[in-house]
């Protein structure tokens, strides 16, 4: 059975955009630069990790990004006072480790 040229594009189209969804469901993973901040403020308990993201490096914005029990990166304005808080918190929680 032989296909046509547009299902042919549709079914190039269709597997690009699928690899594409494939590379980003993995966000720590596959983690670039912070693009914008989360509107939520996170509990430290909920915090295993984070790193600093400097807009004068390879990223448009500064950035803390926070690294979850539930292996996601979350990107939060180093501004913030829950953000500063939480800082505070690990930095201590690796200081007593």
């Amino acid at each position: 059975m032989m296909c046509s040229g547009k299902s042919l594009l549709l079914a190039a189209l269709m597997t690009v955009l699928l690899l594409h969804l494939c590379s980003k469901s993995d966000a720590a993973s596959n983690f670039d630069c912070c693009l914008g901040y989360t509107e939520h403020v996170l509990h430290p308990k909920f915090i295993v990790g984070f790193t600093q993201q400097l807009a004068n490096e390879a990223c448009d914005i500064n950035a803390v990004i926070f690294y979850t029990k539930k292996r996601l990166a979350v990107c939060a304005d180093p501004k913030k006072i829950w953000v500063k808080q939480a800082v505070r918190i690990l930095s201590q929680r690796v200081k007593r480790m």
